[in-house]
């Protein structure tokens, strides 16, 4: 078997694909796909060996202001006090844990890529006596040429190229960072283009939000991009942050103004007539003064404090030192405008019949006011906004939550952005969402999908014995109905 590597499979006609990888929509031969397993190897991210436990330790053994006190231990166990050199030792200790314990954690890095991985693959494969049949299997005996059966609530296990799709959906925001999931397609593609604009490929890791396909595997384990990914992570060297540093450069200064401390007061002491042995001591105690032997713990504790108040405001960050990372950032350059910002939506302007109004207020926060002509009205004076007001909150899956911590109360949404911002449109007008749902249950539904490009809602009027509708999408949709 000499299967050619597929390259730029998105830009090739899936005949042509077939032919390179020697399989068929129909799915590899059992023993084929046996062999190509030896000759590829498993499909899962190989880590490479890391740092041991003992290399780590002592690392954070090896620094300057660790030697110092070292030094400093020895000194006073030689000159008969060694209730000293017990506390010298403990603050050694306690800086050498918290260092360890936070290097290791970040070791584990690619081991949260491999999470990311399919635990179970749908494959379609052929017997012996040519019947096509489905298996289920393990992501990680999955081979180039495999043909991938894919559902809806499915991870994709391997890079493939689609041949076939039903309203298929994916989620690839861990891949390209777009919160928003893609619509896929079997058409050809031009070459040149990024890997968030190949609709007609699905990628390792990846998630399938709404309907089915089947795909042909093109790259398996480290060739995929999950793998180039993973790749790119073990290689990655590291540079020490600016706070280290700074500790780094304060150590050796405060290193040399201890010895030059100990040496005067030996010195003048020496001059003084003072018995060697008292000299030793002050001269000791004088050195251990000087050094801040408290400065690591307080950095990382310092540092913890900030990576949890980070974590409030749903910014989780795996290592504390990149919280020192992001404070010394000055510029950013990406296109990548929705993954940067708060990702929130606010309505602006309501475009009624016979009025255009300005919305005031900003993010997800429900306060605001409406101006009509400039002057602020209340909605509840505008019949018009009224009914409009009913549609964003009816036809609506998303829900504001309010949250408080020490400083302030902010809001985040559950749910699509741009129906967070109408509901928080709505409640600029004092409508109370949870009442006004219980007033109007909803009996029925037709939810939103990119064909029809619409969603409507259908609900019990209390008043009336008659269905409310309540209908949202695209302009060129909803004008056809009026």
């Amino acid at each position: 078997m000499n299967v050619k590597e597929v390259k730029k499979a998105h830009a090739m006609p899936i005949d042509e694909i077939i032919e390179q990888l020697e399989t068929s929509k129909y799915g590899l031969y059992e023993n084929e796909a046996k062999r190509r397993l030896d000759t590829y190897g498993t499909n899962e991210i190989v880590e490479k060996k890391g740092r041991t436990k003992m290399e780590i330790l002592l690392k954070q053994i090896n620094n300057p202001l660790n030697w110092i006190l070292l030094i400093v231990a020895i000194i006073t166990i030689l000159i008969d006090h060694p209730q000293d050199a017990y506390v010298i030792f403990g603050v050694i200790s306690i800086n050498t844990i918290i260092g360890f314990i936070q290097e290791y954690k970040a070791e584990n890095a690619i081991e949260s890529l491999k999470k990311m991985g399919a635990p179970q693959a749908e494959v379609l494969r052929r017997t012996e006596n040519d019947k096509d049949i489905e298996f289920e299997i393990p992501s990680r005996y999955v081979v180039p040429g495999d043909v991938l059966i894919l559902n809806s609530g499915d991870k994709v296990p391997a890079d493939a190229r689609l041949f076939e799709c039903m309203n298929l959906h994916v989620d690839e925001s861990m891949l390209t960072g777009e919160s928003v999931p893609v619509s896929k397609k079997t058409d050809l593609l031009k070459k040149e283009i990024s890997i968030g604009d190949r609709k007609n490929m699905v990628f390792s890791g990846t998630l399938i939000v709404h309907g089915r396909a089947k795909a042909i595997v093109t790259k398996t384990g480290m060739q995929s991009e999950m793998g180039k990914i993973a790749s790119i992570i073990q290689e990655a060297e590291e540079i020490e942050i600016p706070i280290k540093k700074g500790i780094k450069k304060l150590t050796k200064m405060l290193g040399l103004l201890a010895l030059v401390l100990s040496i005067s007061v030996f010195i003048i002491g020496l001059i003084k007539g003072i018995a060697i042995q008292e000299i030793m001591l002050f001269a000791v105690a004088s050195a251990v003064s000087s050094i801040p032997e408290g400065l690591p713990i307080v950095v990382t504790v310092t540092l913890a404090i900030a990576v949890g108040k980070m974590a409030k405001r749903n910014a989780i960050i795996r290592k504390l030192k990149a919280v020192d990372t992001l404070g010394s950032i000055s510029a950013i350059v990406s296109d990548k405008t929705g993954t940067l910002t708060t990702n929130q939506m606010t309505v602006r302007k309501i475009w009624t019949e016979s009025h255009l109004i300005p919305v005031t207020g900003e993010g997800y926060k429900p306060k605001g006011r409406f101006l009509i002509n400039g002057e602020e009205t209340p909605p509840s004076e505008h019949q018009e906004l009224q009914k409009i007001f009913d549609i964003m909150i009816l036809c609506n899956d998303a829900n504001l939550r309010d949250h408080k911590d020490e400083k302030e109360e902010y809001w985040t949404v559950n749910g699509d952005p741009t129906e967070g911002a109408l509901i928080v449109a709505a409640m600029k007008a004092d409508i109370e969402k949870d009442r006004y749902e219980i007033e109007h249950p909803r009996v029925d539904e037709i939810p939103f999908d990119s064909a029809h490009k619409y969603m409507a809602t259908f609900h019990k009027n209390n008043n009336s014995s008659k269905v409310l509708t309540c209908v949202k999408g695209a302009p060129e949709k909803v004008l056809l109905m009026c």
